[in-house]
């Protein structure tokens, strides 16, 4: 008896040490991989897969989307056809843009929603994706970090703040603002999907309906609460523009409860997709760089009197050592992110 409570009280002292100056930064999370939950590395560290994941795709009959199967043929997918009644993947109505799509796959899929449901429009390279990434899709998705999906609930998969952030909405403003009408439809209609909150002061993410949501966000609304947003989306008076509007601005608020979900934009590339610049510092470098080189190009394309002249050739040699220097820079930022020790001090920078 005397060596039991002498083992037990020796434990105590090695492990309250441990459990008292543990770093409060190492937040472990588990995976579901073969049908055994595993730990993972720590949440600031390179993702730990695999998570069960669905891409939920919304696109017109007329969409080009062959870049998924031939270039993500892993990835399982919902692929919703909002104008084709006969297509596996269809919609009651098509109208409020992708987020009919969005509630009629969390309707279809409730009780049988991977760990991640990624949500995209059908466009492999567009505007609103990450420059860093090369606004690729593709690249996109394959650096996804889905221990940061599990761990916020709800990611924007796109990192930059503006649209959305930088000029959110302004729902207690009681003047019109004409540039942005969803205001006041926003605090008109609030009540008609959330009556049991307080219309929220401002309400901004980055743009532009396309994020990753967790099933644990997911499932923290019923069933039969997704089945009423659709009816409501189904018969709005509002227009197929104004109501999907209405949702884009709002998805982060469903998952997360919060008005305003705007990460760092370093932040989001590191943890989200590991590109990991050294410091904000040197991320706000790059994109100052990245907008010179922009100005250069725009300055170049409108001096049609000095073609194949020194001036012109001066500008084309700027343009393509400032090319050189991001590609380096951004490579050594991915090298950064694959690399765990590299990616927790780049993130606590």
């Amino acid at each position: 008896m005397a060596l039991t409570r002498r083992f037990y009280l020796l434990s105590l002292l090695l492990i309250v040490p441990i459990i008292l100056y543990w770093p409060g930064d190492w937040v472990f999370h588990s995976t579901y991989t073969n049908g055994i939950f595993r730990q993972n590395q720590p949440a600031s560290v390179a993702p730990s897969q695999p998570y069960s994941q669905t891409l939920v795709v919304a696109r017109l009959k007329e969409a080009n989307v062959d870049w998924i199967q031939r270039e993500l043929p892993d990835l399982q997918t919902a692929i919703y056809v909002v104008d084709d009644p006969s297509a596996g993947y269809r919609v009651p109505r098509n109208k409020g843009h992708e987020a009919m799509v969005y509630l009629t796959y969390i309707i279809d899929r409730y009780d049988n929603l991977p760990a991640v449901s990624i949500f995209i429009h059908s466009d492999q390279i567009t505007w609103h994706n990450n420059d860093l990434l090369d606004s690729d899709l593709v690249k996109m998705l394959k650096r996804l970090n889905s221990d940061r999906v599990i761990r916020e609930k709800f990611f924007a998969l796109r990192c930059h703040l503006q649209p959305g952030c930088s000029d959110n909405l302004h729902l207690n403003r009681t003047e019109t603002n004409v540039h942005k009408p969803e205001e006041n439809i926003i605090r008109k209609i609030w009540a008609d999907l959330h009556p049991l909150d307080p219309v929220p002061k401002t309400l901004s993410a980055p743009c532009c309906g396309q994020f990753a949501a967790s099933r644990e966000a997911i499932h923290s609304w019923p069933l039969t609460q997704y089945i009423e947003w659709r009816r409501w989306l189904l018969e709005t008076d509002l227009s197929d523009t104004v109501s999907g509007r209405i949702w884009e601005y709002t998805w982060h608020y469903v998952f997360t409860g919060k008005p305003d979900v705007c990460p760092e934009v370093h932040m989001c590339y590191c943890d989200g997709f590991g590109v990991c610049m050294e410091s904000k510092a040197a991320s706000d470098a790059w994109f100052d760089l990245d907008q010179k080189k922009k100005d250069l190009e725009d300055e170049l394309r409108h001096q049609e009197e000095d073609k194949n002249s020194a001036r012109e050739r001066n500008y084309q040699q700027e343009i393509n050592e400032i090319k050189a220097d991001l590609e380096r820079l951004k490579r050594e930022a991915i090298a950064r992110g694959d690399d765990p020790v590299r990616r927790r001090q780049a993130l606590a920078a």
